[in-house]
């Protein structure tokens, strides 16, 4: 398989590559780079689960960056554990076609235990 990386910089568009970016306009300018639709919602944890899974998150279950809990009346933000997806990661699914296949997810939502 190909090498590939994905670096997500939120709320990083093509107009904001340039002059006051040299690195990432300098490393952009000589990668593929390809253009992902939005996802809703537009909040952290949704989009990098529909990143990571492939889905959207009526599928993936990842719909916000909070959960309401009822018995506590809380809000728990930024929960942590991939458990919490419901989807197989893009990673178990390659890896269903090629054993070998390894790959580094750094620094994203849903990290532990994955």
């Amino acid at each position: 398989m190909k090498k590939l990386a994905l670096i997500n910089i939120v709320g990083l568009s093509e107009k904001h590559i340039g002059t006051y970016m040299p690195f990432i306009s300098s490393w952009a300018g000589t990668r593929n780079r390809a253009l992902i639709n939005p996802v809703l919602p537009a909040v952290t944890c949704s989009v990098q689960t529909t990143y990571l899974t492939g889905v959207m998150p009526n599928q993936h279950g990842i719909v916000a960056n909070g959960w309401y809990f009822r018995d506590e009346c809380e809000v728990k933000l930024w929960r942590q554990s991939n458990h919490l997806v419901l989807s197989p990661s893009i990673w178990d699914q390659a890896r269903k076609q090629d054993p070998d296949f390894k790959a580094a997810n750094m620094f994203w939502w849903y990290n532990m235990y994955s």
